[in-house]
């Protein structure tokens, strides 16, 4: 068994880097073997930075690169592509041959420039080869020579004897004629340390945020499946629990279908939501935005665009929402719709249990062509605990009053918050068990901040942004939230935290340098922050409270702070007590 630096593999690597890995790993005659995966490169032949996906070092022969493309792989025209499992074509920007021999040399010259031109670790070949575990080797040209390349052919055997027979190829005319072989054991820990030092230095939070970061942005395998699933047919109703990716994946569905010529309608409730998904597809085809924004398009491009203009104007005056949402949009949207001529070929509805009410689905019937029973459609929510807006329905019978066939997909895996977010936000929403699996990134624990008063609520929200900007995490990261307005807030007489003042983001995402953002639960649900601190929890025990907590702390990706009013400490214990014992957070 090879000693692996690292000794796992990080699961968004490409699952071949991920078979040749375990390969090299797993095979008993490699046991002298050291493999580093992934080597970062300061500087290249042919640029500043570089990576090597795996530098294999073998006592007596030698260091071999190895350049992996998994997949399908193709030339045409003097241009290389690859194309994944998922269907998905990449076109390189240089031959992997040509990036192959670009790493090779320069890992050779800063070993050279490290160790100086009299060590003797100066003197240990370094070569290169490319690895295509999933085809064979393509038509051999002037660029290379069939030992230059391990194929699918070669991994048939161990994968030990095909990479000693490509290192002694190439490492062959490097070795001297007589005396010791390079690198010697000596040599190998030599070099080992110069390239992955073991070394121990104090993380700061920024830092260990960022890393927590960078391994939650990506889909996760279980999400692609399902995707595949929803592109495979029309209509599909997608539920998950909050944190399961299912924002990311509706955006990715909408991204596809626009792709493929469809005109795509991606709508949700939430202003904030809306304007968050019109950004994201700010350079695509798709109309994003919230439901009664795209009624609103429709209705003022019918005629009936003045009487209603004038009847919302009246409704703003009163400051009567829902009239205005509930009875004057769905009115002449319905008149409108019977002039919209030109629907939507396909319709993506995130945080759809805000939306589940029979006028909604009647008007989305004439928006888009085929309507419920016969359009194409993918509707994503969390109708067990994130319904704020509208009655909770169950969604596959609400569904079959309109449409007989679509299939119903799960979403398990929380994707969005750490091990550790996710366990408490289970707990305290009163879960008896999880509404997800846990994902594998454990991340730091969550805090609890206790106040009494406004001004200690202060206090510690003071001393809390002032300890993270220490910790080197900019306010830009963080989110305030709140189940209550900024108005009824224990904040609400407030206009500073230290030396930045409170900006109220409910009603819009514009970025507001150096303040303290801050929105409601309500306005945050369907977004995301890497921080989150939530303020004026008085009591978890009540139904509604637990509901908006289980929506705000879900909020938070990496960093989660929870300040609780002392009244509610005891009850606090006791829940994260309770689920302990039930095995909640197991």
């Amino acid at each position: 068994m090879a000693k692996m630096v690292p000794a796992q593999i990080d699961d968004e690597v490409s699952s071949a880097e991920k078979r040749i890995f375990h390969l090299l790993k797993n095979d008993p005659d490699t046991s002298a073997w050291t493999v580093l995966h992934s080597l970062g490169l300061a500087r290249r032949e042919t640029g500043p930075f570089g990576e090597i996906d795996f530098v294999v070092i073998i006592p007596g022969e030698g260091i071999l690169c190895l350049e992996v493309k998994g997949g399908r792989v193709s030339c045409e025209n003097g241009a290389w592509w690859t194309m994944n499992r998922h269907g998905q074509s990449s076109k390189l920007n240089r031959s992997p041959f040509v990036q192959s021999r670009d790493s090779m040399f320069a890992l050779r010259n800063m070993i050279r420039g490290h160790f100086g031109g009299i060590a003797p670790e100066s003197d240990c070949p370094v070569g290169c080869a490319v690895v295509f575990p999933d085809v064979p080797c393509p038509p051999v040209t002037s660029e290379f020579e069939r030992t230059d390349v391990i194929d699918s052919d070669d991994m048939r055997g161990p994968i030990s004897h095909a990479v000693l027979r490509t290192a002694r190829a190439r490492l062959e005319e490097f070795q001297p004629g007589r005396g010791e072989r390079y690198p010697t054991q000596t040599q190998v820990k030599s070099i080992l340390n110069y390239l992955r030092p073991d070394f121990d230095r104090v993380v700061a939070k920024s830092i260990s945020l960022g890393r927590t970061e960078s391994r939650l942005m990506s889909l996760t395998e279980e999400q692609y499946d399902r995707l595949d699933e929803l592109e495979a047919n029309p209509r599909c109703l997608f539920e998950g629990a909050a944190g399961t990716g299912k924002t990311l994946l509706a955006l990715e569905y909408a991204r596809r279908a626009e792709r493929s010529g469809a005109r795509v309608l991606m709508v949700c409730f939430n202003r904030l939501l809306g304007e968050w998904l019109r950004e994201q597809t700010r350079d695509t085809g798709i109309q994003a935005g919230t439901w009664h924004e795209t009624l609103k398009g429709i209705i003022t491009d019918s005629s009936a665009r003045d009487e209603f203009l004038e009847q919302e104007r009246e409704a703003f005056g009163r400051d009567d929402q829902a009239t205005l949402f509930n009875e004057i949009y769905p009115f002449y949207a319905e008149f409108a719709l019977e002039e919209f001529d030109n629907p939507f070929d396909v319709l993506v509805m995130d945080e759809a249990q805000d939306l589940f009410k029979k006028e909604t689905i009647d008007l989305v019937n004439k928006a888009i062509r085929g309507g419920i029973a016969g359009g194409t459609w993918g509707i994503f929510g969390d109708f067990a605990r994130q319904s704020l807006y509208v009655d909770s329905v169950q969604p596959h019978g609400f569904l079959s009053d309109y449409c007989e066939h679509f299939v119903r997909a799960k979403l398990n895996l929380n994707c969005r918050n750490t091990r550790k977010i996710a366990e408490e936000t289970a707990v305290i929403g009163g879960f008896s068990t999880p509404p997800f699996k846990f994902g594998q990134e454990t991340g730091v624990p969550v805090e609890h901040r206790y106040w009494t008063g406004q001004s200690s609520l202060v206090n510690a929200l003071s001393r809390t942004i002032d300890r993270l900007a220490r910790d080197g995490v900019s306010l830009g990261d963080v989110m305030v939230l709140s189940p209550r307005r900024l108005e009824h807030s224990a904040l609400s007489a407030v206009k500073r935290i230290g030396d930045a003042p409170i900006v109220d983001c409910s009603r819009s995402l514009d970025i507001v340098e150096n303040a303290v953002r801050f929105s409601t639960i309500h306005s945050f649900k369907g977004l995301e922050s890497k921080a989150v601190i939530i303020v004026d929890i008085n009591e978890i025990d009540e139904e509604g409270p637990q509901y908006l907590l289980y929506v705000g702390m879900s909020r938070a990706r990496s960093l989660l702070i929870l300040m609780i009013h002392e009244s509610a400490r005891k009850a606090v214990d006791a829940r994260i007590k309770a689920g302990l014992e039930e095995g909640t957070r197991a």
